[in-house]
């Protein structure tokens, strides 16, 4: 090949002996076992939703989310994930089909009720913030569910070591950086033992060290236990920090794999409008047979740390 004077366009990368290399960089991390599922959480049983008759929005979904599990739900603009949200929250009750909870129907279940297990973090985390100050946020559902002061104050100052906001505890919402309002949106609902919680596009808006921040401060709430569904259209979030993701186009399950799998589909990342990523291009360019597994294998050598020889 001849030189390449831009290493982001990834078509000059292709040779023989980029393949051989590429080859040998993709042996040394081979693929392993996916983990052993944790008993089910959240089930969806044909679960169909439509604001008019004839025009569905959700049709027939079937998936389980088991504990511990960190996985993302993409699709293009108006695929039907904003409306699952709100099913599992209850903002909205189903045309047909069902929710479990542990194996019980959740179709009773008021919204208060849910909120007790599940937590959901919006977008626009300003749009969840209403006090004025970073402990009282944090406060408010501990407050709403007259749990004694003393132990209030004990557990927002726990959570708030836990999301990093604690050296911030008497400050005004008003002077928390736009990363530190998301963390206080998410401590307000981490205050209240949530078993799942949902985020919208967990990291819009963020820089690149703010958005490392956020998803490594995710991925200690996850190791704690707690099950992470992430809303999101970003790829690389989508790769390196889930196991599992669910492709929702026209409002049906297109897919529920790992995501290396999803981006290797060239059929799924056209209907679901997702991106391409250039490890797939790059290991389909250089015919190495399986792409999948190369971008798997490039995850997995960032996760480690991987500096070559």
């Amino acid at each position: 090949m001849t030189d390449a004077a831009d290493l982001v366009a990834v078509e000059a990368f292709a040779s023989p002996e980029i393949a051989e290399k590429l080859t040998q960089f993709q042996e040394k991390f081979p693929k392993t076992a996916l983990p052993s599922h944790q008993p089910p959480l959240l089930e969806a049983k044909n679960l169909s939703f439509s604001y008019q008759v004839g025009k569905p929005i959700l049709q027939a979904l079937d998936f389980t989310i088991h504990q511990g599990e960190m996985i993302s739900l993409v699709g293009h603009n108006g695929a039907g994930k904003s409306t699952l949200s709100h099913l599992i929250t209850g903002f909205l009750t189903p045309t047909s089909g069902k929710l479990l909870w542990q194996g019980t129907d959740m179709g009773n279940d008021s919204i208060k009720e849910r909120a007790q297990k599940i937590g959901y973090v919006l977008q626009n985390s300003n749009q969840m913030l209403s006090k004025n100050f970073l402990f009282d946020e944090v406060a408010l559902g501990l407050r709403n569910r007259n749990v004694p002061e003393a132990e209030i104050t004990e557990k927002v100052h726990q959570t708030l070591k836990i999301c990093g906001l604690y050296p911030f505890r008497s400050w005004p919402l008003s002077a928390l950086s736009h990363g530190q309002k998301r963390r206080a949106a998410i401590a307000a609902i981490l205050v209240l033992d949530p078993e799942l919680i949902l985020l919208d596009e967990p990291t819009a808006g963020q820089d690149y060290r703010h958005y490392t921040e956020m998803m490594q401060f995710l991925q200690e709430l996850n190791q704690r236990g707690l099950t992470i569904v992430m809303i999101t259209h970003d790829m690389h979030l989508m790769l390196e920090y889930t196991q599992r993701t669910i492709v929702l186009t026209q409002g049906t399950i297109l897919l529920d794999a790992p995501p290396e799998v999803v981006l290797a589909d060239k059929q799924v990342v056209s209907a679901a409008n997702l991106k391409e990523t250039s490890l797939y291009t790059l290991a389909t360019l250089n015919q190495l047979t399986d792409p999948a597994a190369f971008t798997a294998a490039f995850i997995a050598s960032e996760k480690e740390g991987y500096d070559g020889e």
